[in-house]
């Protein structure tokens, strides 16, 4: 990860045709701010398929859903290693595994996530769900309003992943505060390399509690893993501790308030699904679809044509997911919500990378939605505080307020 600046080259590199120059701050854009996915589709419609941006260094921008595929396919081309610059130093010299590296090292780093992660595995997880889901619709149900944020989308899937990690959860308010640090785009160089270096010295400390003394959690498991012969040396157990970290204090939270925004704008599909649980699933993948979260950076190793576009080795790239699910060549009316498309959406990425934790993430949505829409009335955006966005690596709400009768 590197801090964006807001700042612009003074001069385009050379091998950049005009026509591929788009202006375009994927921190701060005013648009984004504004309607974070409304500006995903709108780069689909104003902006080259890859366009450059002179902002923060000078990136490229890829997004539509072929030319993604392609280039997660190919990852001697496309290096996941420490792409973006100061990345190794912001993250205190740590690969975050197994994001942070290709393969086939990344196949012997991901193994010990599939089985701990797999749909089967994660399914034992679902009373505990279903119990933290209801316990936080009784704090905030008898009100008849809520900030989704704070009240729900955050402590529930956090907690869930504190437990799952064996961190301590009276810890969660320090721990989402620390993530989101560690994840903003407009943080400078030296505060994020001492947020990493915070989250670096907590999970330090749970990985050597483990040490001496394994639980029935997943940093145990980890720390017993194969890797060709071998367990994790601490390095290594740090890199993935600190992934599994941004990843289980994040990403969830966003798809959830997405997601109930988008229901609370649409009191059609919310009756429809509390009168057929049975469409929940079908529902949550295309609002994973209408509402992508995060960007993926990637670094060119060497001189290549990318879908006609002229890349130079060291060229700077991020795949943006969200926008790529707005492509009209893969989703025919990509701006409507249609349930029971065969598609599938870019939200989770694709090819090697593809999120590890997806089978966890269903679930928890799954049973929210679930017990959310059965126990809470018809729900609506507060008229009186709209909700706020944030925009970066990660697309966000930072606050979702709603009321009910």
């Amino acid at each position: 990860m590197q801090a964006f600046n807001g700042q612009k080259l003074d001069k385009i590199p050379a091998h950049v045709p005009p026509e591929l120059v788009y202006e375009y701050d994927i921190a701060t854009d005013p648009r984004v701010l504004e309607d974070p996915h409304a500006r995903m589709r709108s780069l689909i419609l104003e902006a080259p398929p890859i366009f450059f941006s002179p902002y923060n260094g000078g990136h490229w921008f890829v997004t539509r859903k072929k030319a993604i595929v392609d280039i997660t396919m190919n990852p001697e081309v496309y290096s996941s290693k420490n792409p973006g610059e100061h990345s190794k130093e912001a993250t205190g010299g740590l690969s975050l595994l197994p994001i942070s590296v290709d393969p086939p090292q990344h196949t012997m780093y991901r193994t010990p996530l599939n089985q701990p992660l797999s749909a089967k595995s994660v399914a034992g997880l679902e009373t505990a769900i279903r119990a933290m889901t209801n316990e936080l619709i009784d704090k905030v149900l008898a009100a008849g309003r809520c900030d989704f944020l704070p009240d729900i989308a955050e402590p529930l899937p956090v907690t869930l992943f504190l437990k799952l990690a064996g961190m301590p959860t009276n810890r969660l308010a320090e721990f989402r505060e620390l993530a989101l640090q560690a994840a903003s785009a407009t943080v400078d160089p030296a505060t994020r390399a001492e947020t990493f270096k915070r989250i670096a010295g907590i999970l330090a400390e749970t990985i050597q509690a483990r040490q001496e003394k394994r639980e029935d959690d997943l940093i145990s498991r980890l720390l017993d893993a194969n890797l060709d012969g071998r367990n994790p040396t601490f390095h290594e157990m740090m890199g993935y501790s600190i992934l599994l970290f941004l990843g289980g204090l994040d990403t969830v939270v966003n798809a959830l308030c997405f997601g109930v925004r988008h229901l609370a704008r649409d009191q059609e599909l919310q009756a429809k699904l509390r009168a057929d649980p049975s469409l929940i699933p079908g529902a949550i993948e295309e609002l994973l679809r209408l509402y992508g979260i995060a960007s993926i950076p990637r670094h060119v190793t060497r001189d290549v044509v990318c879908h006609g576009v002229q890349l130079k080795q060291g060229d700077a790239l991020l795949l943006l997911l969200p926008a790529a699910n707005y492509d009209d060549a893969a989703f025919p009316n990509p701006e409507q919500f249609i349930l029971g498309r065969t598609e599938q959406h870019m939200t989770f990425n694709t090819g090697p990378h593809r999120c590890v934790g997806l089978n966890l993430a269903r679930l928890e949505m799954k049973v929210f939605y679930q017990e959310w829409l059965k126990r809470v009335p018809p729900f609506r955006l507060d008229p009186q505080a709209p909700p706020r966005f944030s925009g970066g690596f990660a697309l966000a709400l930072t606050s979702l307020p709603l009321v009910w009768a």
